[in-house]
């Protein structure tokens, strides 16, 4: 469902400019065909010199409508059906995954291709019209009188936010949330947008990490959201405050310096000329952003008009990567002082003399641009660059980014460290390929308690025990002998009194045997709300990435075997990210070199969480590929026989 813009229309959309905004109303009366006439109507019915506020904001929004479409068909609608559906359930968790799932079998249109429909050959006059008036009635609240004209259009009168359907939202949305603003102690934009995402709070939030399609969810479906992701949250959050006047915008992390994706977020424009940033009904402004500040390379808020500074604009001679030939981004970068972004100048090979540069982060799939500088012979400069990041410098040309000397890493004092391998080599053991998942810390402390048990009864009367978890467990696979000759039937693993499961395998292994034991699955378990298909069976698929998860305590899940015997070990992981070294995977070591990574050859491990490599050139940036299973890989220094991943 991604449609590429033309350069031929991004070129004339920016042939007139005028503070940032830019008019070209003939054109989109040209794009509009047979309903120029709808168009024409909206710019007549504001023409007398009453309204020349609103005649101007009827020109702000047809100029820019010439790039905005959306898209319909038969796929379309039969998802928003079924999604509607689904938000009109009220219960406490949603197993997304499965509910995802679920339309995927069931649908009949999935893969039949949307028609894409273009704002300026399909919007009525009514439609901007109401539009305009309502957004202007709102306008003269407290927390909105510091806007000047050209930051009303910005901020409150566009009548869409990405790629969704068109509705008349700004009535239904006013109404339900304006009477919370009745108080006369809001008087500025951060307290209003704090009273309405305190409501929107109220409700449980649930981040999906994808979408069964790739669409912008129309206004009516967020109004009853469930679950969705971080910009369906975020364009909820749009809604309900620009219905009321609250200037409340869109903004973007391309990419994560640390990390795989990027990020949607919120930002409120208050009264004082700050921005503030805000995770619409999740977390309250200046509470949201803060917290990444070191995975942050860049900063984009998106608009309805299309700017000038874009360097598709400045630069519209030059090829340029996809993300930077959207005009409507503005980098904001530099509002954010406690990103800590610097002004970098760097090296590069510019041989064909460009005029741009890029700096990319890391991900699996390939080095992704995120800033664009201007290139000056063998130097570039950066402004407003983000800390503790490792970047490629890189140029593009003909459709293609092309790396350009060495990964640096940027520190939080504004110092370059270059990554250059050195002929002096190494011997290095691995035993990851990502860092430890920071959201699973929790977890090792919980786990003492947890023990393994034996019965010759399926109540585990009178049960022996094997081994009990006495110590924060580590996320690699642990082997515990056991010296008690008693045959049992039965086995089973209980998890202590302060966790619900969260252990992803255990293999039991009979005197003299080198298989771990098979058997039913039995257990005694509340299922889990969170994880409702994470039943006992996953201690046994031999699948370290999945995971036993309860609704409670002391709760237990084991295995009936068809005869009696004497347990001699036990093979366990707690829950993981399954992100350490794989026995029987297939991984390739990389370093970087002059813009290239180079190989050092594939190997099959041996073991689990150990993957020794040998003459390995000192100095460089890693990179360990799994190309068995998993996603999750980051690049690395070894440092002082330390591996210090860049996450």
């Amino acid at each position: 469902m991604k449609h590429k813009f033309s350069l031929y229309f991004i070129l004339i959309l920016c042939s007139c400019q005028k503070n940032n905004m830019v008019f070209d109303v003939e054109m989109a009366l040209d794009m509009a065909k047979q309903n120029k006439y709808e168009l024409a109507q909206v710019l007549e019915h504001y023409k007398a010199p009453k309204d020349s506020l609103k005649y101007r904001a009827a020109q702000f929004l047809i100029g820019n409508m010439v790039t905005k479409r959306y898209y319909s068909g038969a796929s379309i609608d039969e998802y928003y059906s079924f999604i509607d559906s689904v938000y009109a359930i009220h219960q406490k968790e949603y197993d997304i995954p499965y509910i995802y799932d679920s339309f995927r079998k069931q649908a009949k249109y999935y893969n039949q291709l949307p028609a894409v429909k273009w704002d300026t050959q399909t919007l009525s006059a009514d439609f901007l019209i109401k539009n305009i008036d309502e957004a202007f009635a709102v306008w003269g609240r407290p927390w909105n009188k510091h806007l000047s004209f050209g930051e009303f259009c910005d901020w409150i009168l566009p009548y869409r936010i990405a790629e969704e359907l068109p509705e008349q939202w700004r009535q239904r949305y006013r109404e339900r949330f304006e009477p919370l603003l009745a108080n006369d102690s809001i008087k500025t934009a951060v307290q209003a947008c704090r009273v309405i995402n305190d409501e929107l709070m109220r409700q449980p939030i649930h981040i999906a990490l994808e979408s069964v399609l790739a669409v912008s969810l129309r206004p009516s479906t967020l109004f009853n959201i469930k679950f969705g992701l971080c910009s369906d949250y975020a364009h909820l959050a749009v809604y309900a405050m620009r219905a009321c006047g609250i200037p409340v915008g869109i903004e973007t992390v391309p990419h994560w310096g640390q990390g795989l994706n990027g990020h949607v977020f919120n930002v409120v424009y208050n009264n004082d000329g700050s921005f503030h940033d805000f995770s619409g009904a999740e977390q309250q402004p200046d509470e949201h952003l803060v917290r990444f500040r070191y995975k942050i390379p860049k900063v984009y808020r998106q608009t309805f008009g299309a700017q000038s500074t874009s360097p598709a604009v400045l630069y519209a001679d030059e090829d340029i990567p996809a993300f930077f030939k959207n005009v409507f981004l503005q980098d904001v970068t530099a509002d954010y002082p406690f990103i800590g972004a610097r002004d970098i100048t760097i090296s590069l090979q510019n041989k064909d003399r460009h005029r741009l540069a890029y700096l990319c982060v890391f991900d699996p799939k390939g080095w992704t641009p995120v800033a664009w500088g201007l290139a000056d012979g063998n130097r570039a400069s950066f402004k407003a660059v983000g800390p503790n990041i490792v970047y490629q410098p890189a140029l593009y040309s003909e459709g293609k980014l092309n790396l350009s000397g060495y990964p640096f890493l940027l520190d939080t004092l504004g110092n370059i460290t270059y990554f250059i391998p050195q002929a002096e080599t190494m011997n290095y053991t691995l035993e990851r390929k990502n860092p430890e998942s920071s959201n699973l810390a929790y977890l090792p402390p919980l786990m003492p308690g947890s023990r393994f048990q034996g019965a010759d009864n399926p109540e585990f009367q009178n049960a022996v025990t094997f081994h009990t978890i006495t110590e924060k467990p580590s996320f690699k696979y642990i082997t515990v002998t056991n010296e008690i000759n008693k045959p049992v039937k039965y086995l089973r693993y209980q998890s202590s009194d302060k966790t619900w499961g969260n252990m992803a395998e255990v293999e039991f292994y009979a005197k003299g045997e080198s298989k771990p034991l098979r058997g039913k699955i039995i257990g005694r378990y509340d299922a889990s709300i969170y994880y409702p298909r994470n039943g006992a069976e996953k201690l046994f698929d031999g699948d370290p990435l999945t995971f036993f998860h309860t609704n409670d305590s002391l709760s237990w899940g084991g295995l009936e075997l068809e005869r009696p015997a004497v347990i001699e070990k036990i093979r366990f992981i707690i829950r993981n990210d399954d992100n350490g070294i794989r026995k029987g995977n297939v991984y390739e070591l990389f370093y970087m070199d002059d813009g290239e990574w180079i190989s050092l050859g594939k190997q099959v491990a041996a073991e689990d969480d150990r993957l020794l490599y040998r003459n390995i050139p000192k100095g460089a940036l890693y990179w360990l590929r799994n190309y068995t299973r998993g996603r999750e890989e980051r690049i690395f220094e070894i440092r002082n026989s330390e591996q210090v991943v860049w996450h």
